[in-house]
């Protein structure tokens, strides 16, 4: 890619009447389509996980439940953009989804508002909770 610039800026400073662009490059173009081959592979293994987990789950339980992340929201902080968009949390609710409907099960999606901080057991709200506290006891 280096050498191929180089040919380019200097096909452009000797003001040659057809200057090369990349795709005049052979190496270029390789090398192209071989990153294109790895990232295919990559999709390819990320969905296929993705069917497999899907699939288990729908065939393990008969009502599964989830949290309604804002994911686009969650997409603006650069320290985990990459994260959510490598585990693709959109595309696994489609596809918890139809499964679902495939196999007669319930999903259900709760607001994601106070669900660490309401305890399943007697509807307690503990609003002085923090985000590093997962569990809490509500005494009666």
């Amino acid at each position: 890619f280096l050498k191929a610039q180089q040919e380019i800026a200097w096909d452009h400073h000797n003001k040659v009447l057809v200057p090369r662009q990349l795709d005049d490059f052979k190496n270029y173009q390789k090398a192209r389509i071989m990153v294109a081959k790895y990232r295919q592979k990559i999709a390819n293994q990320r969905l296929d996980q993705l069917q497999k987990f899907t699939t288990k789950l729908v065939k393990k339980y008969d009502i599964i439940v989830l949290e309604k992340f804002n994911t686009k929201g969650m997409m603006k902080n650069h320290h985990l953009a990459r994260a959510i968009a490598n585990a693709s949390w959109s595309k696994l609710v489609d596809m918890l989804q139809y499964k679902c409907d495939w196999y007669g099960k319930k999903l259900i999606q709760v607001n994601p508002s106070y669900t660490s901080q309401i305890c399943a057991n007697c509807g307690k709200n503990n609003h002085r909770l923090g985000l590093n506290k997962s569990e809490w006891l509500a005494v009666r």
